[in-house]
């Protein structure tokens, strides 16, 4: 059985008449009778019955054509998603989001998504720079924000702007009616802090700002998550710090403080592999592009 031969039966089997058929398909009657007998002969079914003056469906027949409309309909629609695909605007495409980035971007970026490219999936998952760089390598993601400085000859890297931290602090604390604070306020503070394994540039130059201002900074905790950091400050446990962009998070029992000096900041990045080929990906990419707010640092 051959494809066109299914578009030849719903002709016929909609005209009911071989030569109207025939005529719709740009075709002689005995090509049109010729291609018909060989799809019943594939079948091994009769389709229609048919005199010199009369031509139906039979039983088999009328199933055959709710079938090979079905099949039709089935492969155009696969055509379509396949141009699509092809063309950028279907497909799924994994992301990886840092803890920031999943509160003030994620946001935006599905709801363009939706509205530009409505055939793509967006899988999102979250995790640090280190992560969303091993799952490029392996390709467990298509696209990751991470944090420069990187050093990774496979990915292409984009920079996007500068984020800050600010300190997030028990509302009880001395220092939560003082704005801004600085960075020698935190002296003598017990402090909660990102684990050093999962930020080791960040944790490096928290810890020589602090030298340079004249100080050891204690810290007494550390955590991975900022819901974690603080729920750990709201307790009264320390001073803890999150991105700018996370004071969004509503915590119960914090205040957050800007730093006059801002000393403690992130560079956040795109980032892909050098050998992706996938157009949907680069739409994608593209997209992302032109939602976040600014791409100031180059």
């Amino acid at each position: 059985m051959e494809f066109r031969q299914l578009k030849y039966f719903i002709a016929v089997a909609e005209a009911l008449h071989f030569g109207r058929a025939a005529e719709s398909l740009h075709l002689s009657q005995p090509a049109l009778s010729k291609q018909i007998q060989a799809l019943e002969d594939s079948l091994e079914i009769q389709l229609f019955d048919r005199t010199k003056h009369w031509v139906k469906l039979t039983a088999a027949g009328q199933k055959f054509l709710e079938v090979a409309r079905s099949v039709l309909q089935n492969v155009e629609e696969g055509i379509q998603i396949t141009r699509q695909i092809a063309d950028g605007r279907a497909g799924t495409v994994r992301v990886g989001l840092t803890e920031a980035s999943l509160f003030c971007l994620a946001p935006s970026i599905l709801r363009t998504c939706r509205k530009r490219y409505p055939q793509v999936d967006l899988l999102l998952s979250s995790g640090g720079t280190e992560t969303h760089v091993e799952a490029l390598r392996t390709h467990q993601i298509d696209i990751g924000f991470v944090y420069l400085p990187i050093r990774e000859p496979t990915l292409v890297v984009e920079p996007l702007y500068e984020e800050s931290y600010i300190a997030a602090l028990p509302e009880s604390h001395p220092l939560a009616k003082k704005q801004p604070i600085s960075i020698h306020d935190l002296a003598n503070e017990p402090l909660i802090f990102y684990p050093r394994s999962l930020a080791p540039v960040l944790y490096a130059n928290f810890i020589k700002s602090c030298e340079q201002a004249g100080f050891v900074p204690t810290i007494v905790q550390e955590a991975e998550l900022a819901q974690t950091r603080l729920g750990l400050a709201a307790a009264g446990v320390g001073i803890t710090f999150v991105l700018a962009d996370v004071k969004t998070l509503s915590a119960k029992g914090v205040v957050y403080q800007p730093f006059a000096d801002n000393f403690l900041t992130l560079k956040l990045a795109l980032a892909w592999r050098c050998t992706e080929s996938s157009s949907v990906v680069h739409e994608i990419i593209k997209m992302i592009q032109t939602t976040v707010p600014e791409l100031s640092v180059k």
